[in-house]
């Protein structure tokens, strides 16, 4: 399952989490465990494409083309 349809999937949780009929205590679990998911599956996705756009930070070559030792 890719990381979009988790999100997805997580979020239609989330929005049906209150109405599940469960105690309160872990309607506000599941809702803060949810909501972490959420949070962390969209960092991963913001520092993929962040990296996806960005070139690689490399040393530059050497004026002469000879490796310093």
């Amino acid at each position: 399952m890719s990381r979009t349809s988790t999100l997805i999937l997580l979020g239609i949780l989330i929005i049906l989490t209150p109405f599940s009929g469960l105690p309160i205590a872990i309607r506000t679990l599941l809702t803060v465990l949810f909501g972490a998911c959420v949070s962390g599956i969209g960092l991963t996705l913001r520092t993929h494409e962040v990296r996806a756009v960005k070139p690689p930070v490399g040393t530059p070559p050497s004026p002469s083309g000879v490796s310093p030792i």
